[in-house]
């Protein structure tokens, strides 16, 4: 993979598209890169409402602080004369915030300096030390094994830390209500594609189908971050805003072939959230039956921030993890479906209809229903599970369980329990509420 120059204008106007256009770039915390992909959502988006807001490096963010940017002027590894890496040739083969180092001398005495993938000996791992400050390189494990520790090595990693601003990328649409959603997605891990890119992606088409709608209940926050430190720079910095968030999920993975598996929320079912995504993954089957896990039981990412101390926001995780590529070279455009990504898509877009359409039916009836007299018989031949569910949903009608909950302990589709409910509401047999009756 080589690093072709894109500019933000030159942004595709398709998910798979933007995901190929974004993946050879240095993606890493605080670059130059960096920049030019949130440039590139905004391109996407095509709306000034796409802010991309900066923090100076060295502020404190609740116990963290905001890295310096990392530039690379250029980073190289020769072997007995064959260069095994090279930045220039893919992002991946420099440890992600690697010190500055001149290499020449035996390869048995850097061996620790570089890391390989012998499970996957032709793809090259992704490796960081953002933190606790080091050098490396990350190789082919097929390149390595062709030379022994008396081999010269010959390299470069010339780099350098600078106090350029940090930045992260936010998009809201008002609703017409004091509660919002948060769609949390990642813009890191360069040189890889599904983790995080396809996330991102999603996410963006959605916020730009959303924004055609001329009103919401809800508003919606689509929050563009470096991992982890993004999500707690913009909550460090926006506890307002976070006051009004009663729903979140973050998303990556899942452009490969796999099911879904949803990772709960820190409150579990008891979150509305995790009952509305419960109601409408059985829709979404290409790949078969959803997968579920507890709270950081399955993969762990941002959600440590919004559903974490002091902030405590329900935020399941959607993924189609495992993935074999993960971490490497490998996590490329190849391993990308876009039939994958649009059911992701199609997903979220029918979670968010089920959050906007959600409301609390309570009856007006007494007795059972004689449904045959108000056209709302469910003939088994043409509905079986709904035909089999119905007694069970006219006893649900007391004003304590919403629509999401009528669905999830039925497990019927949401849309399914809204059309069937909403013809109870015009018959004047139940009445709606926004809240418990």
């Amino acid at each position: 993979m080589s690093r072709p120059e894109p500019r933000p204008e030159a942004s595709a106007n398709s998910m798979f598209g933007l995901l190929k256009d974004l993946w050879p770039l240095h993606r890493t915390l605080n670059s130059d890169d960096m920049d030019l992909a949130l440039e590139m959502c905004g391109s996407y988006l095509g709306d000034p409402r796409w802010k991309i807001h900066q923090y100076m490096p060295g502020t404190d963010v609740y116990t963290w602080y905001v890295p310096e940017r990392y530039k690379v002027n250029e980073a190289w590894l020769e072997i007995d004369g064959v260069r095994v890496a090279d930045f220039d040739q893919n992002p991946l083969h420099l440890l992600s915030y690697s010190l500055p180092q001149s290499i020449s001398g035996r390869l048995g005495d850097i061996r620790d300096h570089l890391w390989t993938q012998p499970e996957q000996p032709d793809a090259i791992p992704w490796e960081f030390k953002y933190y606790e400050r080091s050098w490396g390189f990350c190789l082919r494990h097929a390149d390595l094994c062709r030379f022994n520790d008396d081999s010269r090595v010959e390299g470069v990693i010339d780099v350098e830390f600078t106090d350029e601003t940090f930045k992260l990328g936010e998009y809201y649409l008002p609703g017409t209500t004091s509660h919002d959603v948060l769609f949390l997605t990642n813009i890191c891990h360069p040189g890889q594609v599904n983790d995080s890119l396809s996330g991102l992606v999603v996410g963006l088409e959605m916020a730009r189908q959303l924004s055609q709608q001329p009103q919401r209940r809800h508003g919606f926050r689509l929050l563009v971050v470096p991992e982890t430190i993004g999500t707690i720079t913009w909550f460090a910095h926006n506890e307002d805003k976070a006051q009004r968030i009663r729903h979140a999920w973050f998303c990556e993975m899942v452009g490969h072939d796999n099911s879904f598996v949803l990772q709960h929320s820190r409150q579990g079912t008891d979150a509305l959230i995790d009952r509305a995504f419960l109601a409408v993954l059985p829709a979404y089957r290409r790949h078969g039956v959803e997968r579920t896990g507890g709270f950081r039981e399955v993969v762990a990412s941002d959600e440590m921030v919004s559903n974490g101390p002091g902030i405590d926001i329900p935020t399941p995780s959607l993924t189609r993890w495992p993935y074999p590529q993960y971490h490497t070279s490998d996590d490329n455009p190849q391993i990308i479906d876009e039939s994958n990504l649009s059911e992701a898509l199609e997903l979220f877009c029918e979670l968010w209809n089920a959050l906007e359409g959600n409301y609390y039916p309570r009856r007006k009836f007494k007795g059972p229903v004689m449904l045959s007299r108000y056209g709302l018989w469910v003939d088994w031949r043409e509905d079986r599970a709904l035909n089999q569910a119905t007694e069970k949903i006219m006893l649900m009608l007391e004003g304590d369980r919403s629509l999401i909950d009528i669905a999830h302990e039925t497990e019927l589709p949401f849309a399914t329990i809204r059309q069937f409910v909403d013809r109870l509401l015009e018959a004047d047999l139940v009445e709606a509420s926004d809240a418990p009756l």
